[in-house]
């Protein structure tokens, strides 16, 4: 959990949905101090790949790549 306790007691003079934000939606909350505060979903994409070798009933793993985050 990430506390935003710089909100705490401010005076909310707009709220906004937008379904596409800049990465994706967003939640907008305007202040009526002239601050705003906004949360977007960020998706990565990753991908998981392992060597495996089959013993018997299972498998072992031998070796797991881990590429880097695939850029949007």
């Amino acid at each position: 959990m990430i506390e935003c306790n710089e909100l705490i007691g401010k005076v909310i003079r707009a709220c906004n949905l937008f379904e596409d934000g800049s990465g994706g939606p967003e939640l907008q909350i305007d202040f009526t101090d002239g601050t705003s505060f906004v949360a977007g979903l960020k998706v990565e994409i990753s991908l998981e790949a392992k060597y495996l070798r089959s013993d018997g009933g299972g498998s072992r793993i031998l070796k797991e790549y881990t590429p880097p985050v695939l850029p949007r």
